[in-house]
């Protein structure tokens, strides 16, 4: 029973959750600092260049989330040489990719910003901003995956003390350094905070139990393995971006800015669920790779029912909750005209059953992930986030504004009920059955 209890649901679920809330707050000092600071057009500036900066998100969580799942999985095994191998090369994997990245972004700078911020009244600020900017990779590859190793190994004091470390020294070096150098300094600071965070997440790797030994291991196939595990959830942010891109176009032609405003605000609400989700689907990833690493399907089984009473909790608490909030939330997105805040409120009413629907997907999803079912993970993410909030939101929208709402809701459900037929009817499965890796290849990801 001793065994069971050892990956603990409640230390990950809220070092997670907070975790997430955190890092949003931290991306949000750079704005908030060049808000204050300079003007409109240079506040325009700063954001024209985040696509490069999801880029390499998306980068660094193909290499890191699955690096991290992988090192769980073998010392739930009791494998340390495994342990050292994977951590090895995923350290070596973060600075290859940050070089090549940091590289091409120095080589091409003036055309990577011409390509985003063509206008002359943006051009000079985001090339400023980029200035530094586009060495950001060479230190968040490595933050990226000690952010998921530390959170993994229960280095949780650590965690937090890291994120309050980059807020507030983030908050601090951009008001000073951008006093002083303009909007570049903004994005030194943003380097400059991110480094302190590393540095003490790097102080978790100096004890006996958790510290691993570096070693030279690089391995093509290893290494593919492990970017393929780590691809689904590095997609989510594809996904978030089509569906963005595809409900705002056709909210714009149908019903002007107005729309725009309200069914930004959905779109909003239903990624900050998605974020929110995180927490279950960190618990699940640790416990999942646990139990396989231990060979343990009474931890398993204990794992599952974690993560399903956990989505059911959270995802009947946020329906609540967005209900309770949906009259105040567009005033907190600073929507000010009347017919358009009435509109958004009824919008979110209608979102609100989808919170229990997205995490479902997200914990059904994540389980395929690390059970070998990698495709069903990539098709149901893809359903749920992507094309069928798009698909039904547009279809819907034809006939009211109010409808899109409902489109959007209805994807992760349609998603889940198809992937549920699928597995019963034709697989022959049930939603969350599986097959513990045999022990002689239970730690290799291959």
């Amino acid at each position: 029973m001793q065994e069971i209890k050892e990956v603990r649901f409640f230390p990950i679920f809220m070092a997670a959750n907070a975790g997430v809330l955190l890092e949003i707050i931290a991306t949000l000092i750079d704005e908030i600092v060049v808000g204050n600071l300079f003007t409109d057009e240079v506040f325009a500036s700063v954001n024209l260049i985040e696509p490069y900066t999801f880029f390499e998100v998306f980068l660094a969580y193909l290499i890191c989330v699955g690096g991290a799942a992988l090192i769980v999985r073998a010392n739930g095994a009791g494998d340390k040489e495994r342990m050292g191998e994977v951590f090895s090369q995923t350290i070596i994997l973060c600075a290859l990719s940050g070089i090549l990245l940091s590289s091409v972004y120095v080589a091409f700078t003036p055309e990577l910003v011409r390509f985003v911020a063509d206008d002359p009244s943006v051009y000079q600020n985001s090339l400023d901003y980029f200035k530094f900017m586009r060495f950001y990779p060479l230190v968040d590859m490595f933050d990226t995956f000690l952010f998921t190793y530390v959170l993994y190994r229960g280095g949780f004091v650590r965690f937090y003390i890291a994120i309050f470390s980059r807020i507030g020294f983030n908050a601090l070096l951009s008001w000073q350094l951008g006093s002083m150098m303009g909007i570049s300094g903004v994005g030194l600071a943003s380097i400059l905070s991110l480094l302190i965070a590393l540095s003490i997440k790097l102080t978790f790797l100096f004890s006996k139990k958790h510290g691993l030994r570096f070693r030279w291991y690089l391995n093509g196939r290893d290494a593919a393995s492990i970017a393929w595990l780590g691809f689904p959830e590095s997609a989510l942010f594809m996904y978030i971006v089509i569906m963005e891109v595809a409900l705002n176009s056709f909210t714009l032609d149908n019903y002007g800015a107005a729309g725009v405003a309200a069914v930004s605000v959905v779109i909003n609400v239903f990624e900050f669920v998605l974020y929110l989700s995180e927490g279950i689907s960190e618990y699940e990833i640790v416990a999942v790779n646990d139990s396989i690493g231990k060979g343990s399907r009474e931890c398993m089984d204990h794992a599952i029912r974690v993560v399903k009473r956990a989505a059911v909790a959270e995802g009947s608490i946020l329906i609540v909750l967005i209900l309770a909030g949906s009259k105040v939330l567009p005033e907190a997105f600073d929507i000010d005209d009347p017919g358009t805040a009435q509109l958004t409120a009824i919008m979110l009413s209608i979102l609100s059953p989808a919170a229990l629907f997205i995490c479902m997907n997200r914990i059904t999803a994540i389980f395929y992930q690390y059970t070998k079912r990698i495709p069903r993970t990539i098709i149901l993410f893809g359903m749920a986030i992507a094309l069928f909030p798009s698909l039904f939101g547009i279809l819907l929208g034809l006939v009211s504004i109010e409808l899109t709402a409902a489109g959007i809701a209805a994807g992760p459900l349609a998603a889940l009920l198809i992937m549920y037929g699928y597995v019963r009817c034709i697989k022959k499965e049930k939603l969350f059955d599986y097959s513990l890796t045999s022990p002689d290849r239970r730690t290799s990801g291959r």
